[in-house]
């Protein structure tokens, strides 16, 4: 039985070599930390808008009130 270990041979199929170079190629993550920065500039970015509009918004806020008073005062 122990001679019968030793001269048996691993075979891989073409679907066994495939799935280990998906397994490789996931947790290797070629790029993924260009993306990973691009993705946060782009959340920085997003978040910048986000504070411009709020400001933009309580300014015209501001101008309709002046409008609204002005009218009222002809």
């Amino acid at each position: 039985m122990s001679d019968d270990r030793r001269t048996q041979q691993a075979t891989l199929g073409c679907g066994s070599l495939i799935l280990i170079a998906l397994i490789v190629m996931f947790f290797s993550r070629p790029g993924l930390g260009d993306l990973e920065r691009e993705v946060k500039g782009l959340r920085s970015d997003v978040g910048e808008l986000k504070k411009s509009i709020e400001v933009q918004t309580e300014q015209i806020k501001v101008l309709q009130g002046k409008v609204e008073k002005a009218k009222a005062d002809e």
